[in-house]
């Protein structure tokens, strides 16, 4: 089986400290992605076949030192970048305008309750998108602009203008995503519960109409837990190459951090199948280990914590150590799985 897309974490340092980041419930030291592993992962995915690459990852990649590096080592692919819009100057604007093809940028609010969740002046962020809008249209580059609204209780009534905002920036795609709360000042903020469902259909019917008639393309998450469940890591053949050279099969297990599901703690350890120092990505991706994993993920044949009836005393379900079908590590309580969480 082939890698068609590899998510690069270029360091796990970052210029804001978001409320609702994974980092908020971690304790790792702070790194950049040595370019031993990026010049590695260059030379291999041109044998690969590869479609895409994304820089992106818990941390800021724009804070990266490498960052106008891995843009231009890999603006021969589908790439895209996700980024909280702040460090940015005239060289970066620059060849984020040339050389991306998706900028995915993340707006959580207006003004105090932008402020209030990340610590920065909107404004600011505002500018930085304008200003490589306006490269954009000089360079004539096909580069989409989305933006990324975490949804919560006490942001949710900001998105009609985050909508406005984005298709004043020239946007062509708001997505939505849920909170998956990572402290527990957040655990009884999520709108997916069954106390808001009718309250979150009526506006997700009523944002559909609005964002099209603001020519903007809306993804919606789902708003309560539905029985199909879809890995997009596994279904998309991605990996994820951690900060630390490590491959890991998504987002989720590539640091040790804290959820919490429905307000249950949960402690997620992450997970590698495997080091860049050692082996080679594809000696990896289609080792004997990572291959039974992505079967049992991809055919579904791992528990769902959300509908088991012994839930709330169960000690399994309280890290993805394993489950009580052996999987290791567990994602019998992955959001993303079950479209509540959104990954570009």
């Amino acid at each position: 089986m082939t890698i068609k897309k590899i998510y690069l974490e270029l360091t796990n340092r970052c210029n804001l400290n978001c409320k609702i980041c994974y980092r908020q419930s971690w304790d790792e030291l702070p790194m950049d992605m040595d370019e031993k592993y990026i010049n590695k992962i260059n030379n291999e995915i041109k044998k690969l076949g590869l479609t895409e690459v994304v820089l992106g990852g818990i941390g800021e990649p724009t804070f990266s030192k490498s960052i106008k590096t891995a843009i231009n080592l890999f603006s021969n692919y589908n790439l895209t970048l996700t980024t909280n819009g702040v460090s940015m100057d005239r060289e970066l604007k620059e060849l984020i305008a040339r050389h991306v093809n998706i900028l995915v940028v993340s707006i959580d609010g207006l003004n105090e309750t932008y402020e209030n969740i990340r610590g920065y002046d909107l404004d600011k962020i505002i500018e930085n998108i304008s200003e490589i809008m306006k490269y954009k249209k000089q360079y004539n580059n096909n580069l989409f602009l989305f933006v990324e609204f975490v949804a919560s209780k006490q942001n949710i009534d900001q998105i009609y203008g985050v909508i406005d905002l984005s298709s004043k920036l020239g946007a062509n795609k708001v997505i939505i995503s849920n909170i998956i709360p990572q402290t527990e000042n957040y655990k009884t903020s999520i709108l997916y519960d069954n106390q808001n469902e009718k309250e979150m259909k009526e506006l997700f019917n009523k944002l559909r109409i609005y964002s099209f008639r603001k020519g903007i393309d809306l993804l919606l998450p789902n708003y309560k837990i539905v029985t199909e469940r879809y890995c997009p890591f596994i279904e998309s053949n991605s990996i994820v190459v951690g900060v630390d050279g490590n491959v890991y099969p998504c987002y989720r297990f590539s640091h040790n951090i804290n959820e919490y599901i429905f307000g249950r703690h949960k402690k997620i350890y992450k997970y590698s199948f495997g080091s860049l120092d050692n082996y080679s990505l594809e000696e990896i991706y289609n080792s004997e280990e990572y291959s039974k994993f992505r079967n049992v993920v991809y055919t579904n044949r791992y528990p769902s914590c959300f509908d088991c009836s012994y839930e709330e005393g169960c000690d399994i379900a309280l890290t993805n150590e394993f489950d009580c079908y052996t999987l290791s590590p567990s994602c019998s309580d992955c959001l993303w799985s079950r479209n509540i969480s959104l990954c570009p």
